[in-house]
């Protein structure tokens, strides 16, 4: 583990497209306003096959993709990989479940929200409406944490860059299927950036050596 690494300067990619495509989102709103925003995106951008794409996506690219690099990281026994992604998941989700349903209670999802406007929505077949807990996105919490993890494993950087398109895909994808407003996005990376660089000062970054244990040990075979 190579410790007391720049930041900044090791993982710039990593940065500069979070904040490019979180100003993007910021200067989108400023001109458009939340509302209209979300209207002109419905009714403007949709395809047939973003539909079936977007459907699947946003869960496939955060929960079952959380899923098996757990499962790879006990694979492979490492304690420090292990304790970083588990501890910054469930802090990051658990704040984010605490400011849904403690300050946000009233924000609805846009389904319902321009529903109590008398404005309808396209929505897309067989995914769910919701109506409460819009603010922050968790999905894009947990899309932030598990890209900023992965950028760490790789110096590649068009690996790099893959996996932060992919990152802005998931942020897409939940307005596209009008699960949350691009500013719950915004404030969904905003908070998963915060947690994942937490964890990287205190546990990634950490010389306790402790951390670099494995998991499991091998058997030892026997003559």
């Amino acid at each position: 583990m190579n410790q007391h690494r720049d930041l900044l300067k090791w993982q710039w990619l990593f940065f500069l497209a979070f904040f490019m495509i979180n100003f993007v989102g910021l200067l989108v709103i400023a001109y458009y306003g939340k509302d209209q925003l979300h209207l002109y995106f419905n009714q403007h951008f949709h395809h047939k096959f973003f539909d079936l794409f977007f459907r699947y996506y946003t869960d496939i690219a955060t929960t079952y993709v959380f899923l098996g690099i757990v499962a790879f990281i006990i694979f492979k026994r490492k304690w420090r990989d292990l304790i970083y992604l588990l501890s910054v998941t469930i802090l990051s989700s658990l704040f984010a479940t605490i400011i849904k349903r403690f300050y946000f209670v009233h924000g609805h999802r846009p389904t319902h929200y321009f529903k109590l406007k008398n404005l309808d929505l396209r929505v897309i077949e067989g995914v769910e409406s919701q109506i409460p807990y819009t603010f922050p996105s968790g999905h894009t919490v947990l899309a932030i944490v598990l890209s900023f993890y992965l950028c760490m494993l790789t110096k590649n950087r068009v690996i790099q860059l893959f996996i932060c398109i992919m990152m802005g895909l998931v942020a897409i994808g939940r307005v596209y299927l009008s699960k949350h407003f691009v500013i719950d996005t915004i404030g969904g990376s905003m908070l998963g950036l915060f947690f994942a660089i937490l964890g990287y000062y205190f546990i990634w970054n950490s010389t306790n050596e402790k951390l670099d244990q494995k998991i499991w040990k091998k058997k030892q075979k026997t003559v």
